[in-house]
C-alpha cells in the first residue's frame, strides 16, 4: 500500500485495534466472496473486460475530437466520483470541458448551462442505474431536445452515451431504439461504488486522465493480502470512535480541488453506514478557508467528532510570494505556508484533545487516486459490516423517492 495511515493521535490504543483485526479480516473475506449483493466492485479493477475498457477509451477519444463540451447527467454515485477525480487531477491541454448536471432541480443552473454550451459542439452521457432517476431523466429530456434541434436524430444518437444496467428500463430501451452507445453498469455494483466502472471511467478519460493507471492503482489493493495485518485498522478505529461517543467524522483537506472528493466520501460513508439507527455522520471541510468559519468549533466545540486529514505530501506546483509582500511571508512559497498551516492545525487540535487521523498520499497522480478510491471503498464496507449493517443497500433513499413521486403525480391532476 502506497498510502500512509497515521493513527497514533487517534486516542485509540493498539490493543483495541488488535482485538478486532481478525473480525475485520473476516468481514473483508465475506465482502470479497460476494455473499452480499452489490460487491462486484471488489474485483472489478482486476477483471474489467478489456474490450469494454477499449470501448470506453475509444469513445473518450471520439468525444474529445468532436466536442467542446461533454455533459454528464447523473446524481450521487453517477457523477460524484468522476467530478472528484477530475477536480483533483485537473489535467491541462484537453479541448473538451467536462460539465455535470442532472443532480438537482435548479432551473437557473440549467439555463446557465444552455447559454454556456451555445455555439459549441456537445456530447452527452446519461447515467442512471435504474434508468428512471428523477433528477437525471428530467435534465436528459431538456438536453436531448436541445441536441435534436441542433443536430437532428442521427447525429444526436452518435453524440449520446448511456450508462445503465443492461436490462429493460426506460433509459436502456430508449437508447437501444435510437442507436446510442450503451455502456453497462454491472448489476452487482451500486452507484456509490461505481467510480472505477464506465460510470466514472468515461468522463475521467474524456478529461484526459489515464484510466489504465487509475485501475492499476486500485488493482494493487484488490489483490489478496493487500489489507493483511493492520491494513483494516482505519475501519476498526472508526467503530471504536463510535463506541466512545464520537458520532461525526470530519474529513479535512488543505487543497480546494479536493472539495468534491469530500462530497464523494460523504455519500460513500453516509449511504453505506447510516441505517438501523447507526452510523458515523460524515462531514468535510477545506482548509484554510473553513478554519475561518469552523476552526473555533473544531478547537473548543462539542467533543462529538474526530478528524481525518487527507494530505498530499508532494504537491506538484508552487508559487513564490514576492519580497514586496508583508513579512514574514515574503520570500516563502504558498506551499510552504500551506504546510505550516497543516502542521499548525494538526498540532493545535491534538493538543486540544481532538482525535486526529492522517492519511498521506505521496504523489497526486492517477495511480494513487485509483488506490485512494479503492482504499476508502474497502474501509467503508468493512466499517459498516463491523457495525452490523449492510453496506450496500439504501432503503431510506427509496422512502423519499416514493413520497416525491407521489407529489409529482399530483401535478397532473
Amino acid at each position: 500500500m502506497n498510502l500512509t495511515i497515521d493513527l497514533q493521535h487517534s486516542g485509540i490504543s493498539e490493543e483495541k485495534l488488535a482485538a478486532r483485526r481478525e473480525e475485520a479480516q473476516a468481514a473483508l473475506k465475506k465482502i470479497r466472496s460476494q455473499e452480499l449483493d452489490y460487491t462486484g466492485w471488489t474485483s472489478y479493477p482486476e477483471t474489467i473486460d478489456k474490450a469494454e475498457l477499449d470501448a470506453v477509451k475509444a469513445a473518450a477519444d471520439q468525444i474529445r475530437k468532436s466536442s467542446d463540451y461533454f455533459l454528464v447527467l447523473g446524481v450521487g454515485g453517477s457523477f460524484m466520483g468522476a467530478k472528484a477525480v477530475i477536480d483533483l487531477l485537473k489535467p491541462e491541454g484537453c479541448r473538451t470541458e467536462v460539465l455535470f448536471a442532472g443532480y438537482h432541480f435548479s432551473a437557473r443552473y440549467i439555463q446557465e448551462l444552455l447559454h454556456k454550451i451555445e455555439g459549441g459542439d456537445l456530447s452527452i452521457c446519461v447515467i442512471s442505474k435504474s434508468g428512471t432517476t428523477t433528477e437525471t431523466l428530467s435534465a436528459y429530456g431538456i438536453f436531448k431536445e436541445y441536441m435534436l434541434e441542433k443536430y437532428g436524430a442521427e447525429e444526436t444518437a452518435k453524440r449520446m452515451y448511456v450508462i445503465t444496467e443492461h436490462r429493460s428500463n426506460y433509459l436502456f430501451d430508449a437508447a437501444t431504439a435510437e442507436g446510442c452507445t450503451i455502456f453497462d453498469l454491472p448489476v452487482d455494483i451500486g452507484g456509490r461504488y461505481s467510480v472505477l466502472t464506465p460510470v466514472g471511467l468515461l468522463p475521467i478519460a474524456v478529461a484526459g486522465i489515464d484510466i489504465d493507471e487509475m485501475l492499476a492503482g486500485a488493482a494493487e489493493l484488490a489483490k489478496d493480502g493487500a489489507f493483511d495485518g493492520d491494513g483494516l485498522d482505519y475501519a476498526i478505529l472508526r467503530q471504536a470512535m463510535f463506541d466512545s461517543g464520537k458520532r461525526i467524522e470530519v474529513f479535512e483537506f488543505f487543497d480546494p480541488y479536493a472539495a468534491y472528493f469530500g462530497e464523494w466520501l460523504k455519500q460513500l460513508f453516509g449511504e453505506s453506514e447510516g441505517k438501523d439507527g447507526k452510523g458515523i455522520f460524515p462531514a468535510s471541510l477545506v482548509f484554510s478557508r473553513d478554519l475561518h468559519s469552523m476552526g473555533q468549533f473544531l478547537q473548543q466545540g462539542t467533543p462529538s467528532f474526530f478528524e481525518t486529514f487527507l494530505l498530499n505530501e508532494h504537491p506538484a506546483e508552487d508559487v513564490e510570494i514576492p519580497e514586496s509582500a508583508m513579512k514574514p511571508f515574503a520570500g516563502k512559497t504558498i506551499q510552504q505556508i500551506n504546510t505550516c498551516a497543516e502542521k499548525g492545525v494538526f498540532d493545535a487540535h491534538v493538543k486540544a484533545g481532538v482525535p486526529a487521523i492522517r492519511i498521506l498520499i505521496d504523489y497526486l497522480n492517477p495511480e494513487r487516486v485509483g488506490e485512494l478510491i479503492y482504499f476508502f471503498e474497502t474501509q467503508c464496507a468493512v466499517s459498516a459490516t463491523l457495525s452490523g449493517v449492510d453496506p450496500f443497500n439504501q432503503p431510506g433513499v427509496e422512502a423519499y423517492k416514493k413520497e416525491m413521486r407521489g407529489y409529482i403525480s399530483e401535478l397532473d391532476k
